[in-house]
C-alpha cells in the first residue's frame, strides 16, 4: 500500500500529497516521474515527482484537478492509500550526470509557471544541494496561484516572483523578468522552461536570442 502520510493543498484546485513509497524515493532523481492508480479500477495517472525524502520513504506529488480522477485524488484524505504506484519512471534531468564543477561555473536560469514550479523545484534542490545556484523565475496568473514560493525561497540562487495581473511581487508575464535580467547584465548558458505551452514557447523564442 502506498499511504498518503501528508495532504495540503497549495491553491485552490492545485493539492500536494506526500506518498509512502520507499523503494522508489530510494532510486528517484530529479526530472522523474511516477503512475499511479487510485484502485484497481483507475485510470493510470501520470505525475512528476516534486520532492522525495530517502530517509523516511517519501515521494511528494502536486496536481492539480482537471478531471475526474483527479477529482478522486483530491477527495483522498490523510491515511489513505494508492493501490499502485509505478516508478520512479522517464530519464532524470540531464545536468545530473556532468560534474558539479562543471555546472558550478555555468550561468543557469529556471522559468516555472503555474503549476510547472512543482516540476522545477527538484531540479533546483538537487543543484543547490551539490553547490550549484541557479536564477528561478516563477510566474502564476495571481498571488492565490503562487506554489512553493518557501521551499523555492530556500534553494534559488535568486527568485524572482511575478504574477500576471500585478497582485504580488511584480507585475507581468516571465519573459518581462528574462528580459530584465538579460538587459541588467546576466547572461546566462542555459534555461529550462517549464510551464504552460503558450509560455514555454515564448520563452524559448526569447532566449533563443
Amino acid at each position: 500500500m502506498y499511504t498518503i502520510v501528508k495532504k495540503e493543498e497549495l491553491t485552490p484546485g492545485v493539492q500536494l500529497h506526500v506518498v509512502s513509497a520507499p523503494l522508489i524515493a530510494k532510486k528517484c532523481r530529479p526530472g522523474q516521474f511516477v503512475i499511479l492508480r487510485i484502485d484497481e479500477e483507475g485510470e493510470r495517472i501520470p505525475l512528476t515527482i516534486c520532492d522525495y525524502n530517502r530517509r523516511k520513504g517519501t515521494v511528494t506529488i502536486v496536481f492539480q484537478t482537471v478531471g475526474a480522477s483527479t477529482k478522486r485524488m483530491a477527495e483522498l484524505k490523510t491515511g489513505d492509500f494508492f493501490a499502485d504506484v509505478t516508478g520512479p519512471l522517464g530519464k532524470p534531468s540531464a545536468f545530473i550526470t556532468e560534474d558539479p564543477e562543471d555546472l558550478r561555473n555555468k550561468k543557469m536560469l529556471f522559468v516555472a509557471g503555474g503549476v510547472g514550479t512543482a516540476p522545477v523545484y527538484p531540479q533546483v534542490k538537487w543543484l543547490h544541494q551539490n553547490g550549484v545556484d541557479v536564477d528561478v523565475i516563477v510566474g502564476a496568473k495571481t498571488k492565490d496561484l503562487v506554489i512553493l514560493e518557501d521551499e523555492m525561497k530556500a534553494v534559488a540562487g535568486n527568485l524572482y516572483i511575478t504574477t500576471d495581473d500585478g497582485s504580488y511581487a511584480r507585475h507581468g508575464m516571465v519573459t518581462k523578468v528574462i528580459e530584465e535580467l538579460t538587459d541588467g547584465g546576466n547572461k546566462y548558458d542555459q534555461a529550462i522552461v517549464i510551464g504552460p505551452m503558450i509560455m514555454m514557447k515564448f520563452a524559448c523564442m526569447l532566449t533563443r536570442k
